[in-house]
């Protein structure tokens, strides 16, 4: 039978542990590389609730984007938030794996997704002369840019966001009547990559977890700007992993997560 090592093997050609920002925790957060997994849960974020699919579900092992341990953890208590969830995990034998920043700049990796799923074709990184502040000052290379099929308004293109992400609500500046044939994408909190879509020529940039000083670059800039979702533009990792992982292990089930946003 597989073993957790089995599978993480195959997660980390895709996305490799060296490819995390330095500040980030990724891989095995709970349990064994030796235990044996015949199911397996995916899902953005490990929570209580998610556990609770997960146990009902005789998962085995849990796959999540953000990582169930973040900081340095002092102690492991059913009162703590992240110490109930461990706790839980470990009363299920249910071990836990997370791929964060490895999977968002990664090759086939979240944004590459983000972008397809957009409809995008010619999807490109972002050049290092792109990735320059204001003073022209290096940052790291995350996000991609490609093209629309054909040339639409940006207020079409917002409805197509939306519709395509499921996202309840949508947040965007720019003038609506604009057209838009260069997109930028940035999965999750993107707008430090804001000078990255502006330096690449983009029409739009679609992100998340706008700050209110980012908003008012981008008016400065002329950028338009499009805020689309923490959840929505990350929780596609779901769909990706069920199809990778059956596509390579036809001996398991994957099953993924009902959650659903957090803001309605």
């Amino acid at each position: 039978m597989l073993k957790v090592s089995d599978i993480t093997a195959e997660l980390e050609r895709l996305a490799p542990r060296s490819l995390a920002e330095k500040w980030d925790n990724v891989g095995l957060m709970v349990g064994s590389f030796n235990k044996q997994v015949k199911n397996i849960f995916v899902c953005l974020d490990i929570t209580s609730e998610n556990v609770e699919q997960a146990a009902a579900f005789g998962a085995d092992l849990i796959i999540s984007h953000h990582p169930l341990i973040f900081h340095p953890l002092r102690r492991v208590v059913e009162e703590d938030v992240i110490g109930g969830i461990v706790n839980a995990l470990i009363k299920n034998d249910i071990s836990a794996y997370s791929m964060h920043t490895n999977f968002d700049n990664a090759d086939g990796g979240m944004n590459d997704i983000l972008a397809e799923k957009l409809g995008l074709c010619e999807i490109r990184r972002f050049t290092d002369k792109e990735c320059v502040d204001e003073l022209g000052e290096p940052f790291e290379n995350c996000g991609r840019v490609g093209k629309l099929p054909y040339s639409m308004r940006l207020e079409d293109f917002v409805n197509k966001v939306q519709n395509t992400l499921s996202c309840s609500s949508i947040k965007y500046r720019g003038d609506g009547s604009d057209v838009v044939r260069t997109v930028a994408v940035a999965s999750g909190s993107g707008g430090d990559f804001l000078y990255a879509a502006y330096h690449s020529d983009a029409d739009v940039f679609v992100t998340a977890d706008v700050k209110h000083d980012c908003v008012q670059r981008a008016q400065e800039l002329g950028m338009n700007l499009i805020d689309a979702g923490h959840f929505e533009t990350e929780n596609i990792i779901c769909e990706f992993l069920h199809r990778f992982l059956t596509e390579r292990f036809s001996d398991i089930n994957v099953k993924i997560s009902g959650a659903i946003p957090y803001f309605g």
